[in-house]
């Protein structure tokens, strides 16, 4: 593979929830080298026709022959299938792969594994929030493609942070970071029902709850805090927050959060061996 220059085009295969958060993450920031062509790939006509009405700034490609050529024109591939898709896809277009630098999204996926298609791979864990550019993408790489480090982190930068980490703990960054936004949502259902349940409207708890999890976030982003010591801040000596805190210890909320963590990483480790 040749150096990635100033001009570049970038295939998405697979442009589904998380394709399409990374697609409009790109498409809504400005770095520089900016890509000069992005290429989504779909398996139909109608998904590529709504990708296009919806995102005015790329192209489209459906059906393996079009796909091909997507993938052949490219100097940047984002893999953003489904796991158990990856083989098949890439089987299908393995004509057009000459060594292109590998963008993986896929949970459980190994460098190891994903060299067997380029040996520039990049393997990325990013959420659902990175399509308003406040996610979080997690970043390891295989030791060719360390040379597109920077290039690899300006484009998934705009998901909001991405840092480097050992692919070691990649299956625990999938579970915490792509996870987390779901477990985050139950969380955030759980307040809402129980304000719903003492007379709040619905409409209102939602909006309470969420910007109650989201100020909490920016608290304990802002201040560099153990979220223990926050929350100690905020009990009172015999108040409302102490006596809430102790009824969900009571029923293993702590615990069954972290539980949630650990049973999601070991699944995405499952997902690589299948």
């Amino acid at each position: 593979m040749s150096s990635i220059g100033n001009e570049y085009t970038i295939t998405i295969l697979g442009c589904g929830v998380m394709g399409t958060a990374v697609l409009s993450a790109i498409l809504n920031s400005d770095f520089s080298p900016y890509p000069s062509r992005i290429i989504c790939c779909t398996g139909s006509q109608k998904s590529a026709e709504k990708l296009a009405s919806t995102y005015s700034k790329i192209e489209t490609s459906y059906g393996a022959e079009q796909n091909i050529r997507a993938v052949k024109e490219s100097d940047i591939i984002i893999l953003g299938c489904k796991p158990f898709y990856c083989e098949q896809i890439m089987e299908q277009v393995k004509e057009g792969l000459h060594d292109q630098l590998l963008i993986s999204l896929l949970a459980g996926w190994t460098l190891t594994q994903l060299e067997k298609y380029s040996k520039y791979v990049a393997r990325v864990m990013t959420n659902t929030p990175a399509k308003f550019g406040c996610g979080m993408a997690c970043v390891s790489l295989s030791s060719h493609a360390e040379q597109y480090e920077d290039l690899v982190l300006k484009l998934v930068g705009p998901v909001g942070k991405a840092i480097r980490l050992p692919e070691k703990n990649m299956d625990a960054a999938t579970a915490l970071v792509g996870s987390g936004p779901a477990f985050c949502l139950l969380m955030m259902e759980s307040l809402i029902d129980g304000a719903v349940q003492k007379g709040l409207p619905f409409a209102i708890a939602k909006d309470a709850a969420a910007k109650v999890m989201e100020g909490t976030a920016r608290m304990v982003l802002e201040t560099g805090e153990h979220p223990a010591a926050l929350k100690s801040a905020v009990c009172t000596p015999g108040g409302t927050t102490i006596g809430g805190l102790m009824a969900m210890e009571d029923r293993g909320v702590r615990s069954g959060i972290a539980r949630g963590v650990e049973e999601a990483a070991n699944i995405a480790t499952s997902l690589g061996k299948k």
